[in-house]
């Protein structure tokens, strides 16, 4: 039933993420460049998971012990893609910060400040976890790599969210795409936290589910964030008032 319900979930991932895309390249992409590459690997991430699934079953129940070389593989390529995603989304927030941050001396100050710290938050998890790569680093430093990096992204939306909140012309449509980036981000470091609570069996799933329902919820808000916005009427010439 979870494995259903999952599949049923990534249908409608890939079509909010699609609309999302679509939406974005009617002009908002100018402003949010890397954040239409952030939707479009996702897109491009959510298909081909789904198709090395059904190739190789990935998604289905294994111990350490009955594990193919198929779902050894499909695992590798799940978490490899979250690093990649992760490491986007960090950057994504980190980005809309620094263009939240008021014009002056000042913004130059935070545009380092926030380098650095991007640079830091992606060099602790090779420096805290020390992986082992024999070719793959193993499942256990992907996913607490993953769940560091959501933690350091959620952290970062706060900061955004107080520099817009603090800011005296406060964008709207901004304000809506961190409070998205704030569900995803959110989302994706309680659910890999989860994890480490939920054994193999019957609701090991849970937390994946979790996941997704949660970038279900960002994803609709950035699609109500760049929907299309209905173009003003022009009053008609003949309902224009005469000039004496």
């Amino acid at each position: 039933m979870t494995v259903f319900i999952e599949h049923l979930l990534g249908v409608v991932s890939g079509v909010l993420l699609l609309a999302v895309v679509v939406f974005l390249l009617q002009g908002s992409f100018r402003k949010y460049p890397l954040l239409l590459l952030y939707v479009a690997w996702e897109l491009f991430a959510t298909v081909g998971l789904t198709w090395a699934d059904q190739v190789y079953n990935g998604t289905a129940s294994y111990t350490a012990k009955t594990i193919t070389e198929g779902q050894r593989l499909y695992g590798h390529l799940y978490y490899t893609n979250d690093i990649i995603v992760d490491l986007l989304r960090f950057l994504v927030v980190t980005v809309l910060t620094f263009q939240a941050t008021p014009e002056g001396p000042r913004r130059r100050y935070v545009g380092r400040l926030l380098g650095g710290v991007a640079v830091f938050v992606m060099a602790v998890p090779l420096l805290l976890f020390h992986p082992t790569f024999t070719p793959w680093p193993s499942f256990v430093w992907l996913n607490s790599a993953t769940e560091l990096l959501n933690f350091g992204a959620a952290v970062m939306n706060l900061v955004l969210w107080g520099t817009l909140i603090a800011s005296k012309k406060r964008d709207p449509q901004l304000l809506t795409v961190s409070a998205g980036l704030g569900i995803v981000v959110t989302g994706a470091a309680v659910s890999y936290g989860l994890r480490h609570f939920f054994k193999p069996g019957v609701w090991r799933n849970v937390p994946d589910i979790l996941l997704m329902l949660t970038q279900l919820a960002g994803w609709t808000i950035w699609c109500w964030a760049f929907r299309p916005q209905p173009k003003p009427h022009s009053a008609p010439a003949e309902a224009l008032p005469q000039q004496p």
